[in-house]
């Protein structure tokens, strides 16, 4: 048994939790979210994960990212695609629209008289807004399509990595909620063991806690008497 600070206390937890390549155990009454993403980024490469928490909103926010692990993402992708599109279709209808005008402002000049060499330069002036217009939405519509091209692919390639990820969260991340509070946190990491008197969300608290390594039987036998004393609490 050790007496440490709780930012030493911290650090071995963080060692033991990245250690961990087969089976991670972590019963606490509370999470900081350093914690709550190594647990994510644990069951996410493959490692068994378990939680076994009073701490209600990171046991739901693990069991919400489990399932929509970087949708968030992939649909910011989707919108911003759906808006390179809608500028796509704004441009293509642009030169249509500077034609009409044009063809409107030639109409009504003839309607007022004016003809033979008086309406050249608004005929000119008329063909060169027409031609620019068509190329500056040419231009547009190109450099729209190839964004486009990019985060279509960005995004099945997105798709397509996160999709592993994802099964592998959801086979692997497994998070119990209990409803009452502990005073202290076990943690199992493959072979190794330990127990502290701090839950784990109090990295910045100046102080001191117990700290000991344990046997994995003999953790998992706290482990099992907590999850018993859950089982039997009534519904």
């Amino acid at each position: 048994m050790e007496l440490l600070e709780t930012q030493e206390v911290f650090e071995r937890v963080s060692q033991l939790i990245n250690s961990a390549t087969e089976r991670l155990i972590v019963l606490t009454d509370k999470l900081r979210d350093s914690i709550a993403q190594d647990l994510l980024r644990k069951a996410g490469s493959g490692v068994d994960v378990r939680l076994i928490t009073s701490d209600l909103n990171w046991a739901r926010w693990l069991e919400n990212r489990a399932k929509g692990y970087m949708k968030d993402e992939e649909e910011k992708i989707s919108q911003e695609i759906q808006e390179l599109s809608n500028k796509i279709e704004l441009y293509t209808r642009l030169p249509w629209i500077v034609l009409v005008t044009v063809g409107a402002v030639w109409v009504v000049l003839l309607i007022k008289g004016i003809r033979g060499l008086e309406i050249v330069p608004a005929l000119l002036l008329g063909l060169g807004i027409i031609y620019y217009m068509l190329y500056f939405s040419y231009r547009k519509r190109k450099a729209c399509r190839e964004e486009v091209a990019v985060k279509v692919e960005s995004r099945e390639r997105m798709a397509e990595e996160y999709k592993g990820v994802r099964e592998s969260l959801t086979k692997h991340l497994h998070v119990v909620e209990i409803d009452f509070e502990l005073s202290f946190s076990v943690i199992v990491s493959d072979s190794n063991a330990m127990i502290t008197s701090t839950p784990l969300e109090t990295e910045k608290e100046k102080g001191y806690h117990v700290y000991t390594e344990l046997e994995v039987e003999d953790a998992m036998k706290i482990i099992n008497s907590i999850l018993s004393m859950q089982s039997l609490k009534p519904p």
